[in-house]
């Protein structure tokens, strides 16, 4: 493999020996990833159709599988279109990318899209104002394509998804002939179309932006604690994770709940966010 990247780091920072004082970090990063060489036996296992397309000269965190081109919505796109194992009204219609009249596995696959964001970031801001200090800390990404496995449970409700499971309320605007327009499957309890394979239907951006923490102080005057024989005493509020912004516009929005989670962890357990965390303290020194 051939990796190269790139990292940029800017700081202000006032004078401390002012009443108020701060400073502010920024970083900015990059990096590519090519594939250079393979041995035959294992080429296809990262990616391609085994034939004649395989990841040599692609980033190895490539996404290789179908174009889902909607829904098939009436009678006749169904009659009227390629051979597709499964295919029926309200369910997801794939392309043809070889022209054969048929969606075949060998022919119809394609690349999709690299989960490597274009750019890292992150913002830090400390200040300090007499006796009272502050901090936060900003980070995201952008640039990168994820698979979305919650809509395995936002988008379906079949035999694949596991027994045992709520489903988001997403799911009340599947496609059905009351409901024409949704761009969500038709309900089923069976899977003949094969629609948990990797397609673009799954694929969305993996951009987002976190405020990953945030936190006030205060420190009691040292007149006032040294007369209990304290040296510091600093009381704090910390809180993590509490602002998330993802990509909620365009074709590629993303419609689960935490884009920097988006696959399951484990095969019979769901896509899990950071938690939400709210930390009150009190330091002491003596």
């Amino acid at each position: 493999m051939t990796n190269k990247g790139v990292e940029f780091i800017l700081t202000y920072a006032s004078n401390p020996s002012n009443k108020l004082s701060y400073s502010i970090s920024g970083n900015i990063s990059s990096y590519r990833n090519r594939i250079d060489d393979l041995p035959e036996e294992v080429k296809y296992t990262y990616g391609g159709n085994g034939l004649d397309d395989n990841i040599l000269g692609r980033p190895l965190n490539s996404f290789y599988g179908f174009i889902a081109d909607g829904l098939f919505k009436t009678q006749e796109e169904v009659d009227n279109s390629p051979e597709q194992q499964g295919k029926g009204l309200g369910r997801i219609r794939y392309k043809d990318l070889d022209n054969d009249g048929r969606i075949t596995w060998e022919h119809d696959r394609t690349w999709l899209g690299v989960s490597d964001p274009d750019f890292m970031y992150g913002v830090n801001v400390t200040a300090k104002y007499g006796n009272f200090d502050f901090s936060m800390f900003w980070q995201g990404l952008a640039g990168n394509t994820v698979r979305n496995d919650w809509k395995t449970y936002s988008d379906f409700w079949n035999v694949w998804t596991q027994s045992g499971f709520n489903h988001p309320t997403r799911l009340l605007g599947a496609w059905s002939p009351s409901n024409p327009d949704s761009d969500i499957p038709a309900l089923s309890l069976i899977n003949p179309n094969d629609e948990r394979r990797v397609s673009t239907y799954f694929m969305e951006s993996g951009s987002y932006l976190k405020l990953r923490q945030i936190e006030l102080g205060y420190t009691l005057p040292v007149p006032i604690i040294s007369k209990i024989g304290m040296k510091e005493c600093r009381i704090y509020a910390n809180a993590q994770n509490i602002v998330n912004i993802k990509k909620w516009w365009g074709r590629d929005k993303y419609t689960g709940i935490d884009p920097e989670n988006p696959t399951k962890d484990a095969e019979y357990s769901s896509p899990y966010v950071r938690p939400q965390m709210f930390i009150t303290g009190v330091r002491v020194s003596f």
